[in-house]
């Protein structure tokens, strides 16, 4: 396997999954935890690098097929499953929130342009790009992605030159940990890394040497390599936010809404023109996330749900207008509606990735069980205690 092809699909990897929700969540943590900081780190990295690797690893055991991987569990809670992660990273959650995120980073320089409003046009970009889907790959890839990367390091290190006193919180070690820890599942990236997975399995793929075959075991340790630079480089830009937010706190805490506090925070640190372009850019980056998921949903919505008895524009045109009525209901909304569905399917999606690995590498065939038990102890929690 050649190394400049592991390097190459670490720093996929780490652009695949750093989002609207990557940017907001390490700044919410980082304002509402203050002088606990490190603690709350520790659980927020838990969930938010080392729960995806393991689901991309995985995953990609399953030769990158979701589908496979998810197929463990049989086929009807299978497909079940397979439609409330689509539907999370789909017109229910991802998209919508980074219809709402682009709108705050917007807000303050068009605070004339309601959100209703600004879902409503945003909702028929995202419809028009899709007829040009390469163009907004090629937009992410070559201009918004560096830039973006480029603003989001210069907001650390400006924010790091002049650090505050951290605010003093009543919270103990234990509190901030289980805040971190929760606060990370709302980057929703273990269903990133499944549903991404095929792309690092192909990406891997390419560099193998001709007429190399990896066995299970050599391409676990490949994906963990790939995985350890991708998750390195969210490690560093999780904690050089969180710290930058717990340093800025006394400024932020006014802010209500996780999704307000980019905005504000980058016309503190980098005044407002430096702002503006921070803003703009990451609304931009923002909305081609929102059509290249517009694109992964509506492609399963035709082909799965339909079965190819309507257009692909006609499943575009229901992707697009869930997405619009959702995005009114602002971040916190959002969240507010997915949360308790992401906190009830991440344990059974947790002990699915581990159980899987352990039959791929070790012919351990104990994985429906373990699974399912773990699913009823999580509706049990929700709906019993």
């Amino acid at each position: 396997m050649k190394t400049s092809r592991i390097v190459a699909t670490g720093f996929a990897m780490f652009a695949m999954l750093f989002g609207a929700g990557n940017v907001a969540y390490p700044l919410t943590l980082g304002r509402d935890i203050g002088h606990q900081v490190w603690f709350g780190l520790l659980g927020f990295v838990l969930t938010a690098v080392l729960v995806p690797l393991i689901g991309l690893i995985s995953t990609i055991l399953a030769d990158g097929d979701y589908k496979k991987f998810l197929g463990k569990l049989g086929v009807i809670p299978g497909n079940i499953v397979i439609l409330i992660c689509l539907a999370l990273i789909g017109p229910f959650a991802l998209i919508p929130r980074c219809v709402a995120i682009s709108h705050a980073a917007l807000a303050p320089y068009i605070s004339w342009l309601s959100l209703p409003i600004f879902s409503v046009i945003a909702a028929a970009l995202i419809l028009a790009c899709t007829f040009r889907s390469s163009f907004v790959v090629d937009l992410l890839g070559k201009y918004l992605g560096p830039l973006k990367l480029i603003l989001l390091l210069s907001i650390i290190v400006v924010g790091l030159l002049n650090p505050a006193p951290f605010v003093q919180v009543g919270l103990t070690a234990v509190d901030a940990f289980n805040t971190g820890l929760h606060t990370g599942l709302g980057t929703v990236d273990l269903l990133g890394t499944i549903f991404f997975a095929g792309l690092i399995f192909a990406s891997l793929r390419q560099g193998t040497e001709p007429g190399e075959v990896l066995t299970p075991r050599e391409l676990m340790f490949v994906g963990l390599k790939a995985g350890l630079i991708g998750g390195g480089l969210l490690g560093i830009v999780y904690t050089g936010f969180c710290l930058v937010a717990a340093y800025w706190g006394a400024q932020l805490v006014v802010v209500t809404d996780g999704a307000q506090i980019f905005p504000v925070l980058a016309r503190l640190v980098l005044g407002e023109a430096g702002g503006l372009l921070a803003n703009l850019t990451m609304a931009l980056s923002c909305l081609t996330t929102a059509i290249a998921l517009s694109l992964v949903f509506a492609g399963y919505l035709h082909k799965e749900i339909l079965r190819g008895k309507t257009t692909y524009f006609n499943a575009q045109l229901i992707t697009i207008g869930i997405t619009a009525v959702m995005s009114n209901l602002g971040f916190s909304g959002i969240m507010n509606f997915a949360y308790p569905i992401i906190v009830l399917i991440y344990p059974g999606l947790i002990v699915l990735a581990i159980t899987h690995m352990i039959y791929k590498l070790w012919k351990v065939d104990f994985i429906k069980i373990p699974v399912a038990l773990t699913f009823a102890v999580s509706l049990a929690l929700k709906y019993l205690v």
